[in-house]
């Protein structure tokens, strides 16, 4: 008998989605599957067709799905009927941010047999300027086992046991929507995109923020300084990790992006006079994130906030 093929696609920058991902190819390998692991930070995946069942795991950014993630998705051709599986790591609320994947999936006709979130530290640039590290040290051996635990689940369903499909997730609360307004995939496309800036001063020409790039958009210019193309995902990565604070987004310095960060200034001063998350203080400076005490907060689920 042929063994079956399962493929997972997934977006790690960091290495946290791969772990889970990881987890997950463990529970449906053990069930006797050959697994294709694909990172979409590492090139273009491979075609689903020919395989038996297909997963797809993203982090959230600014309560969407990263660009590059959706793009893949959005190209997928008619899966025909096949299983088909979703994971969602997030740093904050994952909201309803894995509806559009699975709506999407279902459009292509995949047969949804599981869907499985839990979280991850949230390296957001915006947080860690206000002094903030959520999510620390996720996911959890725990959560990794959850995720193993899971594979098992959706190999069984993919073959035949039953499933009690998941309802979606109920829209957010109003300044999430504003949120993902303010970062819509127009304005991360056709503006935060191209308005980096980089410091000739500052700027030793380390190379730094090309290696960090999740997508190779980061080239050097005739002066061998960065230039920004057009596949730019706005992780903020290269701003984020520079050691000479050299490079500026438009998040920094002009208007939409300066409204979003008073946006996540308001959302971290909710977050932790409520404890819906565990946090650490932290300072960010010169491309590192220096941690200043214990993790803070016992923490409640998102359900729970919005009950009280």
């Amino acid at each position: 008998m042929r063994t079956p093929k399962a493929l997972i696609v997934y977006f790690s920058q960091d290495g946290t989605n791969a772990r889970v991902a990881d987890a997950i190819a463990t529970g449906i390998r053990e069930a006797g599957y050959e697994i294709d692991l694909c990172n979409l930070r590492n090139g273009q995946a491979p075609d689903v067709r020919g395989y038996q069942l297909v997963g797809i795991g993203s982090p959230v950014y600014y309560f969407h799905l990263p660009l590059n993630v959706s793009h893949y998705v959005q190209h997928l051709p008619d899966l025909g009927g096949m299983p088909a599986f979703v994971f969602i790591v997030h740093g904050s609320h994952r909201i309803d941010t894995a509806n559009w994947l699975r709506r999407t999936l279902e459009r292509k006709g995949a047969r949804e047999v599981g869907y499985f979130h839990c979280r991850g530290e949230a390296h957001v640039l915006p947080l860690l300027r206000e002094g903030y590290l959520f999510s620390p040290d996720r996911p959890t051996e725990d959560e990794l086992l959850e995720a193993k635990t899971f594979g098992e689940a959706v190999a069984a369903r993919s073959a035949g046991a039953g499933y009690v499909r998941p309802p979606f997730e109920p829209k957010p609360p109003l300044i999430y929507r504003l949120e993902r307004l303010l970062a819509s995939r127009w304005l991360m496309e056709h503006f935060y995109s191209r308005l980096f800036y980089v410091d000739c001063s500052k700027c030793t020409a380390c190379g730094l923020c090309m290696e960090v790039c999740p997508t190779g958009n980061i080239t050097r210019n005739p002066r061998g300084l960065p230039q920004w193309n057009r596949r730019c995902l706005v992780c903020l990565s290269c701003e984020m990790k520079c050691p000479e604070e050299a490079i500026t987004s438009a998040l920094s310095r002009l208007f939409p992006g300066i409204l979003l960060r008073w946006v996540f200034r308001y959302n971290v001063r909710r977050w932790v006079r409520e404890g819906e998350l565990k946090y650490i203080r932290v300072t960010h400076r010169r491309g590192a994130i220096h941690r200043l005490g214990p993790v803070r907060s016992e923490e409640r689920t998102f359900e729970q906030i919005t009950d009280c």
